[in-house]
């Protein structure tokens, strides 16, 4: 009588056991999709990042170029899509005065069906040598 007794106790712990190393599998895996997918979000911010640093560079060295003609055209270009499949889409919008240009770059990108941006800014102003 006595063995069965302790045979069904081992029966219930095991199972217990089972129970506790399931339940801290499920939780480390949602732990490491949480982070893998915080790692991905991570990385598009700053591709996009360097992407709006691209473009608002390129624009300063044309200033650069030929300051007269960048504000007498009142002109400030394009920005096309970024990335190996062109997942980051661009915008460029200036605000003219006859001294400076605002600068707003907006990259945005299709996380997930939600659409995520970054905006970077700048104002580019008139100097002399």
């Amino acid at each position: 009588m006595l063995i069965n007794k302790i045979g069904g106790q081992l029966l219930i712990e095991i199972l217990i056991g089972l129970a506790v190393v399931t339940v801290s599998l499920v939780v480390s895996l949602a732990v490491i999709s949480h982070a893998t997918k915080v790692s991905r979000v991570t990385r598009q911010r700053l591709e996009a990042t360097k992407y709006a640093e691209k473009v608002l560079e390129n624009v300063r060295r044309e200033r650069d170029t030929d300051q007269e003609s960048f504000f007498g055209e009142a002109s400030c270009g394009t920005c096309g899509p970024f990335g190996a499949s062109q997942e980051y889409a661009c915008t460029l919008s200036c605000t003219w005065t006859p001294a400076q240009v605002e600068l707003i770059v907006v990259i945005s990108w299709d996380d997930s069906g939600n659409t995520s941006n970054v905006t970077l800014s700048t104002i580019l102003g008139k100097y002399r040598l």
